[in-house]
């Protein structure tokens, strides 16, 4: 293979079939035709023989536009995602998008090409992602018990929920536990236990069994691809036959999404909530120093 790819902009395979007016404004802007030393290379990889542009397809068709018919390229050696690409690439030739000088005529606003480009892609990965990744019950193996961990040391990091911390074994031990696994990498997960329910009479009799969700987390790259929707529907058909309701508890701080996820999506209820007003600025320190002289005062050590 070249250093470098050679070919004309015609001869460049596409691999998106629009582009944004917005974008293509913005690039024409700084466009020089006569000095390309701030040209971005467009990357070039080969799927089976043909030249196929992964980015700069805006770029592509300004320089068209300009009258140019070889810019800079490079070979992307990046690991893509090859399930994808050439999906796009049939659909962009089903659609007669065979070269770059094809999206000049498929030029659109942003709104029409969040709609028509971004959603197409958002549905096709998601039908990529749910063909690759399977949902299971899964045995406390000591395998199985690091890599929970693992993905719980990524939530915490994440800080999206109030006082979350990383499982320890104790945590999971005694659960059911599902799994989203993409190949041998493990994307997801959903445990809890069954209980039976005390001062609950305003939803269930006491004595009723309920499996308590103790926690579900998808890795962020594998969002909304319905694989949260995924490992809740095969939990929920695993305990139908022992438990009669589904309870959990959130401390997200996104609260709006989790209970669109939660109500909308999953079609739970919603029972009772606990909030908070924060009224004034606490020093912590003080206050804990403060409670400890009190508590001397009073011949409590």
């Amino acid at each position: 293979m070249q250093n470098r790819p050679t070919f004309k902009l015609t001869e460049l395979q596409p691999s998106q079939f629009y582009i944004s007016e917005k974008k293509l404004r913005q690039v024409e802007a700084w466009l020089r035709p006569q000095e390309l030393s701030n040209f971005e290379p467009i990357p070039v990889k080969l799927l089976d023989g043909l030249p196929v542009m992964t980015d700069g397809h805006t770029r592509a068709a300004a320089a068209l536009r300009a009258g140019l018919d070889r810019v800079p390229m490079v070979w992307d050696r990046d690991e893509l995602d090859w399930d994808l690409y050439p999906r796009c690439v049939a659909e962009c030739r089903r659609r007669g998008v065979n070269s770059p000088a094809e999206l000049l005529r498929r030029v659109i606003s942003e709104a029409e090409y969040a709609e028509k480009w971004d959603r197409w892609c958002d549905e096709m990965h998601a039908e990529l992602v749910n063909g690759r990744v399977t949902i299971r019950e899964a045995a406390l193996t000591p395998e199985t018990m690091t890599a929970l961990i693992r993905l719980s040391e990524d939530w915490e990091a994440e800080g999206s929920c109030y006082g979350y911390r990383r499982n320890t074994p104790a945590d999971i031990e005694g659960n059911r536990i599902f799994l989203a696994e993409d190949g041998a990498r493990l994307v997801g997960y959903l445990f809890g236990h069954q209980e039976l329910s005390e001062r609950a009479s305003s939803i269930m009799p006491d004595g009723t069994p309920f499996f308590e969700l103790e926690e579900l987390y998808v890795k962020p790259e594998y969002r909304h691809f319905g694989v949260g929707r995924r490992l809740f529907a095969f939990a929920e058909q695993a305990v139908s036959e022992e438990a009669a309701f589904i309870m959990l508890s959130t401390a997200t701080k996104n609260w709006k999404a989790i209970l669109h996820f939660y109500l909308e999506e999953l079609g739970m209820e919603f029972w009772s909530a606990r909030l908070y007003k924060k009224l004034r600025q606490i020093n912590q320190k003080a206050e804990n120093q403060k409670s400890g002289e009190q508590e001397g005062k009073t011949g409590i050590s």
